[in-house]
């Protein structure tokens, strides 16, 4: 049996949206794929066996895993008992999941392995090509051309390659803008919002006539590409991958809503791709900026409503995304930390029944009081 070797990264990279980081390790007894966070905490590890590097051997002892080395497959659990040869660098190369938070690796063009999205819950660790059967940190990855797995990562590389288009962002930014300007009119402000990183992202300002006194802020650019992690939590995800946020705010005569309300906006828009989590009806975020025009309330968070077809809503509700799944307007409305943690024991349904007993469903009125 060969001896360990000291682990060598054969190839490394991050994801488009700078937040993960994959890398290839070969430690001279096996080879792993590894998913690792460059700035959210919370995020654990992620790996996946891609082969042995030595001959299969026959049993895995607890020693063998309590070692701190990372665990060999037995010669029933691989494809092939031999060891596989060195991998060469200039062949590997990684498909990222649109969202960012998976990873399949090409050898030789091959598909060799896919560290999915999914990785890391109740024990399970990814696909191999090298995995016979379902075992302890790779699962068989199966046809590698044909089937849910290379159809999904073959759905991947056509997002990047539209992505890397010459004008796409143009005719993204363009959709979007008209969408929002048949609904409220001509924008009279916009501002860049990705700090010149992917994915490209802006913040538009309108002052609708049949609304006065409001101003109304959205996005632009977010729904052009799915946020991480909705599919972990709901099955039908491609009808909630797609957003753009709208806090839509009364102004007074003195108009302080540009202080801090594209700032508030600006330093949330990318949260989803850096940390990994999605915005989504009834979640909630932490406010940083401070709506100067509070008159009665301190407001600590933002709690996040779909913009619905019901009365009382613009009608925000038909938009498409380029592939053609629906494209969610989300609300951020202000509350108070009262009604934030109201929101977390009774739930967001009910604080938003006692909101619209008083107040607009969607337009923030920084001199309202609380709801509860």
């Amino acid at each position: 049996m060969n001896q360990t070797a000291e682990p060598n990264i054969l190839y490394q990279e991050a994801n488009p949206y700078g937040s993960l980081t994959a890398y290839l390790e070969d430690d001279g007894r096996t080879v792993y794929l590894y998913l690792q966070a460059e700035e959210s905490p919370d995020f654990a590890i992620k790996s996946v066996w891609i082969c042995n590097r030595i001959d299969a051997p026959k049993t895995r002892t607890d020693l063998d895993l309590r070692s701190g080395l990372a665990p060999f497959l037995t010669e029933e659990e691989v494809t092939d008992p031999k060891g596989q040869p060195e991998f060469d660098p200039k062949e590997i190369h990684f498909i990222w999941s649109e969202e960012g938070n998976g990873v399949s690796l090409f050898y030789k063009e091959e598909l060799i392995a896919y560290l999915p999205p999914w990785s890391g819950i109740k024990g399970f660790h990814g696909y191999s090509k090298f995995a016979k059967m379902d075992t302890i940190t790779a699962y068989p990855l199966g046809n590698t051309e044909y089937g849910v797995i290379p159809d999904r990562i073959n759905q991947d590389r056509n997002f990047w390659e539209y992505r890397s288009t010459k004008g796409v962002w143009k005719n993204i930014q363009e959709s979007r803008l008209a969408y929002l300007e048949y609904v409220f009119g001509k924008h009279d402000k916009y501002w860049s919002a990705d700090g010149g990183k992917y994915p490209q992202l802006g913040i538009v300002r309108f002052a609708p006539k049949n609304m006065p006194g409001v101003y109304v802020y959205s996005t632009v650019g977010m729904s052009a590409q799915n946020l991480p992690s909705v599919e972990l939590y709901r099955k039908d995800y491609e009808n909630y991958a797609r957003i753009e946020l709208v806090c839509a705010v009364k102004v007074s005569d003195e108009d302080r809503s540009e202080s801090w309300v594209p700032h508030q906006i600006g330093e949330i828009i990318r949260y989803p791709w850096v940390i990994g989590k999605w915005f989504g009806h009834g979640h909630s975020v932490a406010m940083s900026r401070r709506d100067p025009e509070a008159l009665y309330l301190s407001f600590s968070s933002l709690v996040i409503r779909e913009i619905g077809k019901e009365e009382g809503f613009p009608e925000l509700a038909d938009l498409k995304s380029e592939r053609g799944n629906p494209i969610k307007f989300l609300a951020m409305i202000p509350v108070s930390e009262e009604e934030r943690v109201f929101i977390e024991e009774k739930g967001a349904e009910e604080f938003f029944s006692l909101l619209d007993s008083t107040q607009s469903k969607w337009i923030h009125n920084p001199e309202r009081q609380s709801t509860i």
